[in-house]
């Protein structure tokens, strides 16, 4: 099983450097989720900054909320998707995902289905669903499994469930309090013993627990048998 884990985002205070070049450097991780993109459309420049900082490190990239939240997932969807695909390419050798996040509301599965084979994204396109009644629904699960890789999700509403498949993208957000909750290592090797329990040829996992998330990150890695970026789980 191969394993990578990141944090959503670098620019945090742990982050004594302030920049993607630190963390490339001193986290001791080995991925990380892009989460300003979902708020606005890096420069180009930009984009092409990050190529040479985080050369050593798997990307995944979360795609603007014009995609998700204003045009949720529609026809004019596809369009916005293609211009902030185009912006991504020179960075795209490293992207192993790109990160749609629904609303909360949003339940649509059909149209979340039409707009994932529109992408051209095949398995690196990943999903966040966050209405209850959607994740309730095993049948509907099963039919957003099929075509992308659907997140899991450790967070104070929902963290019973990993769903399976070939790649596992777990996002950790704080079990009992949104973004602040420091995992203990008992509940961290909880985590591991579920995706160890699944098995999947790939697992990514995502700390959102601001603060706390190198810290938690770095256990995480340890928890796997990893010590350092680049090693197998045998």
């Amino acid at each position: 099983m191969e394993v990578h884990v990141g944090t959503s985002g670098w620019a945090y205070a742990w982050n004594r450097g302030g920049s993607l070049a630190w963390f490339a450097e001193h986290s001791g991780l080995d991925a990380i989720e892009l989460n300003a993109s979902f708020y606005g459309f890096p420069s180009e420049r930009t984009v092409r900054s990050w190529v040479d900082a985080g050369s050593e490190l798997r990307w995944s990239v979360k795609v603007n909320r014009s995609v998700t939240h204003r045009h949720r997932f529609n026809e004019k969807a596809v369009g916005v998707w293609e211009r902030f695909r185009e912006r991504f390419l020179p960075l795209d050798d490293l992207i192993d995902f790109y990160l749609f996040q629904a609303p909360p509301a949003f339940g649509d599965v059909d149209r979340i289905l039409a707009f994932a084979g529109a992408t051209g994204l095949g398995e690196r396109c990943t999903v966040e669903i966050r209405n209850p009644v959607v994740l309730g629904d095993d049948e509907a699960c099963r039919r957003l499994q099929e075509a992308v890789v659907l997140v899991s999700v450790d967070s104070p509403d929902f963290r019973e469930r990993v769903f399976l498949g070939d790649a596992v993208y777990l996002r950790m957000h704080g079990r009992e309090d949104w973004y602040r909750h420091d995992y203990t290592d008992a509940e961290l090797a909880g985590v591991r013993d579920k995706i160890a329990a699944i098995g999947p040829e790939r697992a990514y996992i995502f700390f959102n627990n601001n603060h706390a998330m190198l810290d938690n990150a770095r256990m995480m890695l340890r928890l796997f048998g990893r010590d350092r970026p680049g090693l197998a789980v045998r």
